[in-house]
């Protein structure tokens, strides 16, 4: 599957259809995530797991660890690497809502939080997934 042109859909300057082509790109890049994970042996428990305005774009078990999962899709990397753009506030949010879930669903496992990015150039997507891309003791 073959990602659209991304577009920086955050960015007033782009039209109604831009930011509507870089959500779908968005949401193509996580349905391929979860291909991905589930073919490695995951089971995915949640997909977008949204509280007010913060979101989750997957949770999935991998053996005993409850796996927080951000996606990050791209065009290109030429700017700059799609797991930079998880910055220290996003973080803050990913584990502020994880705690939420973990407590509202009773969950018992250790929390993992990943980082899957997707990369499309020329028709070629590349997914690198880094595991424990950062933790809670990190802030």
């Amino acid at each position: 599957m073959a990602l659209l042109k991304f577009h920086e859909y955050r960015d007033k300057s782009h039209t109604p259809e831009q930011r509507r082509e870089a959500l779908d790109f968005g949401k193509q890049g996580e349905q391929m995530v979860e291909k991905y994970l589930s073919d490695k042996g995951y089971i995915v428990l949640e997909h977008n797991y949204r509280r007010g305005h913060l979101e989750i774009d997957l949770i999935a078990l991998d053996g005993n660890e409850l796996v927080v999962v951000e996606v990050k899709s791209r065009a290109s990397d030429t700017i700059m690497q799609p797991e930079d753009a998880v910055g220290h506030k996003k973080r803050q949010a990913l584990i502020r809502l994880a705690n939420e879930y973990v407590k509202t669903h009773n969950r018992k496992e250790n929390v993992r939080f990943d980082i899957v990015t997707v990369i499309s150039n020329s028709g070629n997507t590349e997914i690198k997934h880094l595991k424990s891309a950062y933790n809670v003791m990190s802030f």
